[in-house]
C-alpha cells in the first residue's frame, strides 16, 4: 500500500534532498508494513481465543485494512 505522501516524497526527491526524501518514503512503507503485521497478529489472536470471531471481519470492524495488501 502506497499512500499519497509516499508518492509525493518519491516524486519530489529529484528536486529536493533525494536521500532524505527516499529514506522517509521507505521508512513510512516499512512502518506501515510492521503495523499491519502487528494488527494481523492481534486479529488472529482474538480469533484463536474466540472461535466465533473471524479475524478479517474483526479487523474490518475496527477500520483496519491490514488484510487488504497481501490478500490474506
Amino acid at each position: 500500500m502506497t499512500s499519497e505522501i509516499v508518492n509525493r516524497l518519491r516524486k519530489n526527491s529529484e528536486c529536493l534532498a533525494p536521500s532524505i526524501m527516499l529514506e522517509a518514503a521507505d521508512t513510512i512503507e516499512r512502518l506501515r508494513a510492521e503495523r499491519d503485521e502487528a494488527r494481523r497478529e492481534i486479529c488472529e489472536g482474538v480469533a484463536a481465543y474466540a472461535p466465533s470471531v473471524n479475524a478479517k471481519q474483526w479487523a474490518q470492524e475496527r477500520g483496519w485494512d491490514c488484510y487488504k495488501e497481501d490478500g490474506k
